[in-house]
């Protein structure tokens, strides 16, 4: 059995704080690794030692829950926590698992932990699973449209977007094709070596990202979003092997 994943809690209210690491405890897949009260321990707590999941308050003084998520360097997965519904806009463009209306519910609380723990399992098998033999970009894969099947090659594919139970196969010569399976399921199937998630709504053909950003990769003129929680594996992928650098390594 793998161990617990780490869990943080931060809220300034302690009765909620309480009830949240209460919910926690009661989940064997996790364990609490912190609670806090202020943003600023729990922003030098998660600079320090990592945790899998953050669970988090949006207002808080000094500094906000989205403000801490921001500032992270390497942010954890996050479900935010707020008595404003009016803040789930920008939890989304923050890739956040999952977001709760105060008061909490462990039958809601529960959902939203089932939703990280799918994402920390995958990527826990991911990483352990042994690297991919190499993919020829130039091979092709079939998708079924409203009307017939359509052979499409890697290469061609620029990037894809969800919607909902559906995907848009954007193709590099402005051809979109709609198709009736969901971007994980889409993302399961075509080459990791190929395609990198660069938000929950997005998958990309890695060799067809001309720029990276802050907030956005650059797919020919199409700005394509980035999230926070995918831009390290997007840097990895795509530009560290390639990066020049200003002091090049030189070989003895």
């Amino acid at each position: 059995m793998s161990p617990p994943f780490t869990c943080l809690v931060l809220d300034d209210d302690p009765l909620v704080s309480d009830l949240a690491s209460s919910y926690v405890a009661r989940i064997p897949a996790l364990t609490l690794a912190g609670q806090y009260a202020d943003a600023l321990p729990a922003f030098e707590h998660l600079a320090r030692t990592s945790v899998d999941l953050l669970i988090t308050d949006i207002e808080l003084p000094e500094l906000n829950g989205l403000e801490l998520v921001r500032a992270l360097r390497r942010p954890p997965l996050v479900i935010f926590m707020t008595s404003h519904p009016e803040y789930a806009l920008p939890t989304y463009d923050l890739d956040a698992v999952d977001f709760l209306v105060k008061p909490l519910r462990f039958e809601r609380f529960l959902r939203a932990i089932d939703k990280a723990l799918l994402h920390l399992r995958a990527s826990a098998t991911e990483a352990t699973s042994p690297p991919a033999p190499p993919v020829d970009e130039n091979e092709a894969f079939f998708i079924r449209t409203e009307l017939q099947f359509v052979k499409v090659r890697y290469a061609d594919v620029a990037y894809v977007e969800a919607m909902r139970d559906f995907s848009k196969v954007h193709l590099a010569d402005g051809t979109v094709h709609i198709t009736l399976v969901n971007l994980k399921h889409m993302e399961g199937q075509l080459p990791a070596s190929l395609f990198v998630r660069t938000h929950r709504s997005y998958l990309v053909n890695a060799g067809r990202i001309d720029a990276v950003g802050g907030q956005a990769v650059r797919v020919g003129a199409v700005e394509v979003p980035l999230g926070l929680t995918f831009r390290e594996a997007v840097l990895a992928q795509v530009v560290q092997q390639r990066l020049l650098s200003r002091h090049p390594h030189k070989p003895a």
